[in-house]
């Protein structure tokens, strides 16, 4: 994780590379609460702050669980697979290469599913958009 993002309290923070499409290579601090909300019934979140959405799936039957990575994201939806995806200004990937890890995810659960509302998470993600060699790194929190 990249030095800018480790001390966010709530909100957004991107680093993208030189080059990096979405994020345009710059660093980007948003320091306000984001929206979230699962996208029932699946365990997929979806995230909005200002301009910026992002949503993370673990994939179909698959719980949020705090602290577990899910490497090998592709673009959401990916059904029984894990999914992600980040929007900026409607600006999106065709093709994504990602993971992500959550540390504090909160929410109410029915049936090994997470019910909203969600009260708190941490999520630290990178990705590879549209086959580029250039990463974007971020890292989405919201406190309870």
């Amino acid at each position: 994780m990249q030095p800018e993002c480790r001390s966010l309290t709530d909100g957004l923070c991107i680093v993208s590379e030189p080059g990096e499409w979405l994020g345009e290579g710059q660093t980007i601090i948003i320091d306000e609460k984001p929206d979230a909300v699962y996208l029932e019934p699946s365990t997929a979140i979806q995230i909005k702050i200002e301009d910026w959405t992002l949503i993370f799936d673990p994939g179909e039957n698959k719980p949020f669980s705090v602290g577990m990575s899910f490497p090998n994201a592709k673009l959401y939806p990916q059904g029984k697979n894990v999914g992600m995806t980040i929007e900026h200004n409607e600006k999106k990937c065709d093709v994504v290469e990602g993971a992500f890890t959550d540390s504090i995810l909160q929410s109410e659960e029915e049936n090994g599913l997470g019910k909203n509302p969600i009260s708190a998470f941490d999520i630290r993600f990178t990705m590879r958009c549209n086959d580029a060699p250039q990463v974007l790194y971020g890292r989405v929190k919201l406190s309870w």
